[in-house]
């Protein structure tokens, strides 16, 4: 974890540089929302056991990933928000040279 703003966030970021970490939610979420930042490599989005490796985020923008569609905003450079509209009974994300941060589960 840093507080570099890697993700395009304020606060701290979690730096996942050839790791996945998954959540765990109490209910499930009809959405979600993530700040990241891309670096470089490839980045693994998983949804409701449905799995996609991709090069960027540009790549799954507008893409359904287990039932659930996946959009990017606020695209700059290498830093942008995903966003989940579906119902998400589980997620996990991870890559290469990865930064994440304000991870919010909708209801």
């Amino acid at each position: 974890m840093d507080n570099k703003g890697l993700a395009g966030h304020t606060g701290l970021d979690v730096n996942l540089n050839n790791i996945t970490v998954a959540f765990t939610f109490p209910s499930v979420p009809n959405g979600l929302i993530l700040y990241y930042g891309e670096y470089g490599g490839n980045i693994n989005v998983e949804v409701n056991g449905d799995l996609k490796n991709v090069q960027n985020f540009a790549d799954i923008n507008g893409a359904v990933i287990g039932g659930v569609n996946i959009s990017i905003t606020n695209a700059v450079g290498q830093k942008g928000v995903l966003n989940l509209l579906g119902a998400i009974n589980s997620f996990s994300i991870g890559g290469q040279e990865l930064w994440i941060d304000h991870v919010c589960p909708r209801k």
